[in-house]
């Protein structure tokens, strides 16, 4: 399965559970983009989770993978710092994964 479709799957979660819960989250992204003036900028950072969840206190950092993939050297840092600032980092493959993350 694409990593879209598991990473749309998880969000549509996060929108219905936000509807009862009280927690927050976002969709995050690293990478450069140019602006319509020509000006090229960074967004995030390298590494940076799919998707940022702060619920209960906990800083969560998801990053969605397939059957298949692996992270890369930049993630594997992230995962590092997170960690030791006190969050948490999960390799999620499925719907399911997340739901286990918050015992839903």
């Amino acid at each position: 399965m694409k990593e879209s479709v598991i990473q749309k799957g998880i969000l549509d979660l996060l929108a219905w559970k936000a509807k009862t819960e009280q927690f927050y989250w976002f969709r995050a992204g690293a990478g450069a983009m140019r602006t319509s003036t020509g000006r090229f900028f960074k967004t995030g950072r390298p590494g940076l989770p799919d998707i940022v969840i702060l619920y209960h206190g906990r800083f969560i950092g998801a990053e969605v993978k397939n059957e298949k993939g692996r992270m890369s050297a930049s993630q594997k840092q992230a995962k590092e710092e997170i960690i030791n600032a006190g969050g948490e980092y999960h390799i999620v493959r499925s719907v399911a994964d997340v739901k286990l993350i918050f015992g839903w």
